[in-house]
């Protein structure tokens, strides 16, 4: 009988020894995590925007002095056909832009009943038109 209790405790520290020893599969200390294609893609256009960060924001922050000078002559050219329809309609140019919103963008100078200048500015880009000129123009490019 003592055999038999003897076979059955070293058969018991067998199964725990195997228990204790072999790991199980899939243990975290040996594998490295895998990287999925969202996070991939994720982790590169982060890196992407790092290295860019500067070129992008300049980019979205401040427009091209061109771009600028296009947006405010169109502006200007629109407030000045607006002025010689109403000046057409009731024979003098009127006492202030006759649209609110564009009071606050466009300075209007009347200097007679028929003349006037318009002056538009963003950051260091002024547009000028005058009623005499028929396209608005840079201030730093004045004409007579």
């Amino acid at each position: 009988m003592t055999d038999n209790l003897d076979n059955l405790v070293q058969k018991a520290e067998d199964d725990i020894h195997r228990t204790v020893v072999r790991k199980p599969k899939g243990d975290s200390k040996t594998r490295l995590p895998r990287l999925s294609f969202p996070m991939a893609t994720w982790l590169l256009a982060t890196l992407l925007v790092a290295f860019q960060f500067e070129q992008i924001v300049s980019t979205i922050s401040s427009p091209a002095d061109s771009q600028i000078e296009e947006d405010l002559g169109s502006l200007l050219s629109r407030t000045s056909d607006s002025l010689q329809a109403y000046q057409k309609l009731n024979g003098v140019l009127p006492p202030l832009l006759p649209n609110p919103p564009i009071r606050g963008l466009v300075k209007y100078e009347r200097h007679s009943d028929l003349s006037f200048t318009l002056k538009a500015t963003i950051g260091d880009v002024t547009m000028v038109m005058r009623s005499s000129s028929t396209a608005p123009y840079r201030e730093d490019e004045e004409k007579t």
